[in-house]
């Protein structure tokens, strides 16, 4: 190629430190013309003009035949190639982008349709990623990246499981999503992993591990995470705390909750795993909190609050909330209210995959049959008419 670029071996772990320098011209023709491919692809950061360069054109041809070379002389570059065992496809920055954006899409599936909808795409996406990983044929980074997505995806599938009612399921993901955070050093996703697990033990009637879990994602988030973060962490262990039977830690952490929310207005780098995150989700929490106290008439007030302020993107728990409030107000001998919202909310449920949902209108259906009252008959057959099943329960 006619160009002198040397090495020196300072320079080379420069290169293949989290945030390597850009090589000099000389040394970036080299280096792209021996790996065939471009510098971005490296984990260098490019200039624009340096990208739109056409400098690789000459190069091309050459690429295919330097490939073996660089495959046998490997060790050169350390752990910056991976073994020549991989043949595949090759893997890069694009392939790991469309990905992202399919991951991205899993959230809407999920607001709209429901669990069990949306862990079919999951799975889907899941079986793609694993397969370019065992097939493919990639750097380093984005090995790490791939391998981020599938603890992503896990996570994911965790908090869906979970919502479409398989316990077991959602364990199972939850501990793989730990795993791959563990794995590829990845803080933030070691936090969402805990949060799924506490959340998930909270269900399954296990106080002690949902206040270790939610601890945990505490003690990570304090050093990694932002506002956003800490507040949705928060409301985790306000979650746990309250199922152990500690109502005023619980309290404690709901203000922490608050307080970090109120900061979180600036926190432009917060995961897109807490968008759900905000003055909603602080009122939804705060109303649990009542209803496990004891104070139902204090939780009401909350879950109107949370459902007033949930947006159109968020369907699936527009319903969930009206169900929830359904039964609080059953709960609170206010039948008349409850039978409008739980009709409410099984008219917005129409062709959405949530077991949580319902069981939570089943829940309130049944409670209606159990009572004689013209509003409770109406309520039992609108709901039958929607869908929901109905046992009839001799007490409220």
């Amino acid at each position: 190629m006619g160009v002198d670029a040397a090495v020196s071996v300072r320079q080379l772990r420069r290169w293949e430190s989290p945030d390597p320098p850009l090589p000099h011209p000389g040394q970036q023709a080299v280096l792209e013309a021996m790996l065939g491919v471009p510098l971005t692809e490296l984990g260098f950061t490019v200039p624009p003009e340096r990208a739109r360069s056409t400098s690789m054109d000459g190069y091309q041809k050459d690429v295919l035949h330097r490939r073996q070379f660089v495959v046998d002389v490997g060790a050169l570059l350390g752990v910056s190639v991976l073994p020549n065992t991989r043949t595949g496809r090759r893997i890069g920055a694009l392939d790991v982008q469309a990905f992202q954006s399919d991951v991205a899409g899993l959230y809407a599936i999920d607001h709209s349709h429901g669990g069990r909808v949306a862990r079919q795409a999951a799975k889907r996406v899941l079986k793609s990623v694993e397969k370019v990983m065992t097939g493919g044929a990639y750097l380093a980074p984005v090995g790490r990246d791939l391998h981020a997505l599938v603890g992503t995806l896990h996570s994911h599938l965790g908090w869906i499981e979970f919502d479409a009612g398989r316990s077991t399921a959602a364990r199972a993901a939850c501990t793989e999503a730990l795993t791959s955070a563990r794995l590829v050093d990845d803080p933030l996703l070691e936090v969402r992993a805990l949060d799924s697990l506490s959340l998930l033990a909270v269900e399954q009637k296990r106080p002690w591990e949902a206040v270790a879990a939610a601890t945990a994602a505490g003690e990570i988030a304090q050093v990694h995470g932002g506002p956003k973060v800490k507040s949705v962490v928060a409301l985790r262990q306000a979650r746990a705390l309250s199922s152990a039977g500690d109502h005023q830690g619980a309290r404690r952490a709901l203000s922490q909750a608050l307080t970090w929310q109120d900061r979180s207005d600036k926190d432009t780098d917060a995961p897109p795993w807490t968008a759900f995150a905000g003055q909603v989700e602080v009122d939804y929490a705060t109303a649990a909190w009542h209803v496990e106290t004891g104070h139902l008439a204090y939780a009401i007030p909350f879950l109107r609050s949370a459902i007033d302020r949930l947006g159109p993107t968020y369907s699936r728990n527009a319903a969930l909330y009206r169900a929830r409030l359904a039964e609080v107000l059953m709960n609170a001998g206010e039948v008349d209210e409850a039978c409008a919202e739980a009709v409410a909310s099984a008219n917005a449920a129409q062709g959405m995959t949530s077991t949580r949902l319902a069981d939570r209108l089943r829940t309130v259906a049944s409670s209606a049959a159990g009572l004689d009252t013209g509003v409770a008959r109406d309520c039992v057959e609108e709901l039958r008419a929607l869908g929901v099943t109905v046992r009839k329960r001799s007490t409220v």
